[in-house]
């Protein structure tokens, strides 16, 4: 029996790594069931006793497409600081490296991706809250921690996806940048904290040049 689950994971995972491949090499649109199993080298009739479809066999590499959404834990200087914490804008290089794998998710060309998307929300909420919590251990916050993660993760999410679907000519850097200066400002306000307009006059540095 163990043998056997073995052969079957085996199998999944050649298939499951064929597709992300494809993905990469010619976008999820392009490719058929055929594609996949020619280049898992394996028979359709084994494809289907796996995976229904192509979409069932997408959704089947959403844990490795959820995996990518962790985001390292932040100090209050990082969150606070006028640049873009040097972390976050590696995050925003990773996810432009595996844009031909998040565009079926972000652009919905994958019928069950709102529960992809559903569930890398939840993670980076609860991440952020976390975050804030140990960042602001002895601030006091004007509105529910809760509410501010939820606001910044669909922040993020929102402008991601417009990003991929618009094809904005937006370094990652740049992206990185603005969403932090967003974050900063939404982060000062929840906490009562003071603001400089150092950040701005970076932000506005950076977009003029």
């Amino acid at each position: 029996m163990a043998k056997t689950d073995r052969r079957v994971q085996r199998t999944r995972e050649r298939l499951q790594r064929a597709l992300i491949e494809l993905i990469s090499e010619r976008g999820y649109d392009a490719i058929t069931v055929q594609d996949i199993v020619n280049r898992a080298n394996v028979g359709r009739t084994t494809f289907y006793l796996h995976y229904s479809s192509k979409d069932e066999l997408f959704m089947s590499c959403h844990e490795a497409v959820v995996s990518k959404f962790r985001l390292c834990p932040l100090s209050r200087e990082d969150l606070l600081s006028p640049e873009a914490p040097p972390e976050m804008v590696s995050a925003y290089r990773h996810l432009e490296d595996a844009r031909a794998l998040l565009s079926p998710i972000f652009l919905s060309y994958v019928k069950d991706s709102p529960l992809i998307l559903r569930r890398i929300h939840d993670r980076c909420a609860r991440q952020i809250e976390a975050c804030l919590r140990t960042a602001f251990a002895e601030g006091a916050i004007t509105i529910p921690l809760d509410v501010l993660a939820n606001y910044l993760t669909g922040a993020q999410i929102a402008l991601v996806q417009w990003w991929l679907e618009e094809h904005r000519p937006y370094t990652p850097e740049d992206l990185a940048q603005a969403i932090h200066h967003l974050q900063r400002a939404a982060i000062r306000e929840a906490f009562n904290l003071r603001d400089s307009n150092q950040a701005s006059r970076c932000f506005a540095e950076r977009a003029g040049g």
